[in-house]
């Protein structure tokens, strides 16, 4: 293969995978608006609410290892829960000091409301790939974070990709590039 053929077959691969990569973040944008509408609530406070309900009494340490986030976030999550209703801290009978987390009858409500449409979208969309292409995912998307975290070093390479954010729903990629 010429080198020619090689740099455009690159091109095309790499055009593939950011159109899939922006075509996945449109669409997760969407399912979250779409329950932040059915709610007034963020997506984040149903993630929280869906894991305590996986797991009740759940401490609020394992709900931000578990969600990926910093202690100080979570304080602030399970505040706004609480001052919704949704949840309820209790201290564990035999060890005063730890504090458990446990869904509310109004919090199970604001579950019901959404009946999983976008919370656990996309971990039923994980589920269902090969444990092949669950590997060639992880590795995928950990090297391309990785080189996100470093942030932009140098020039963006040139793709043909518009610069600007296509409207919802404009762009079509295929689940096997």
């Amino acid at each position: 293969m010429k080198l020619r053929e090689i740099t455009k077959s690159r091109e095309r691969r790499e055009t593939q995978a950011l159109l899939a990569a922006r075509t996945l973040v449109d669409r997760m944008r969407a399912l979250y608006r779409e329950l932040e509408q059915m709610t007034g609530a963020p997506i984040t406070l149903h993630r929280a609410l869906t894991s305590i309900g996986e797991e009740p009494g759940m401490t609020a340490s394992r709900l931000a290892h578990k969600l990926g986030m910093q202690r100080p976030a979570i304080s602030h999550v399970l505040k706004s829960m609480a001052e919704r209703g949704w949840i309820e801290r209790k201290r564990h009978d035999t060890d005063q000091r730890s504090v458990r987390l446990h869904v509310t009858a109004g919090g199970r409500q604001t579950l019901g409301k959404t009946s999983g449409r976008a919370v656990g979208t996309l971990q039923r969309a994980v589920g269902k790939l090969s444990d092949r292409d669950l590997v060639g995912l992880a590795s995928g998307l950990e090297a391309l974070l990785q080189n996100l975290s470093r942030g932009a070093t140098s020039a963006p390479r040139q793709t043909g990709l518009p610069r600007h954010r296509p409207a919802p729903g404009a762009m079509s990629v295929s689940r096997r590039a």
